[in-house]
């Protein structure tokens, strides 16, 4: 009798240690309030506490580097198996914003804005962006920055 007690009482501590794993398991969601398409950037932005601005620029990345069709099709498979935030407001941000930066701006203001998000010199990114670009014969970034300058959002103004 006493044994089937204590079988009991560990049986009801294993239920009670779930529960509460549960509860502080972090969710996966596709988001309301950072979206461009169906929320899966913003969704993994938010679990991941990264900038989806981020996330976009590297699906970019994979997007052009692999023919758009495998990024495309796993886009539509994410849209499908990832549930949309079920919250009436959206959560807090816990991560640095990624913005095109409105002060130290060449062209677009994206190396200045990731100058500002790594705190590294925005001449130093130039330079790298430049050597890359006669590396891989210009076209593919190009292409990614001027993807980059509709995607990243300009640093609203501070009042």
């Amino acid at each position: 009798m006493k044994n089937s007690h204590k079988l009991e009482n560990k049986e009801k501590k294993r239920i009670l240690s779930f529960a509460t794993i549960e509860e502080k398991m972090k969710k996966l969601f596709r988001s309301k309030y950072d979206r461009k398409l169906a929320g899966v950037c913003g969704g993994l932005g938010s679990y991941l506490n990264v900038d989806p601005t981020i996330i976009r620029l590297v699906m970019l990345f994979v997007c052009i580097f692999t023919a758009v069709v495998p990024l495309v099709v796993a886009y539509c498979i994410a849209v499908l198996i990832i549930p949309e935030e079920t919250k009436e407001e959206p959560l807090p941000m816990n991560y640095r914003k990624f913005y095109r930066s409105t002060k130290d701006r060449k062209i677009a203001g994206i190396c200045g804005g990731l100058g500002e998000l790594t705190k590294l010199d925005p001449v130093f990114l130039r330079l790298m962006f430049l050597f890359i670009c006669i590396i891989t014969a210009v076209v593919p970034l190009v292409v990614a920055y001027l993807m980059g300058w509709v995607i990243i959002p300009e640093k609203p103004q501070e009042h």
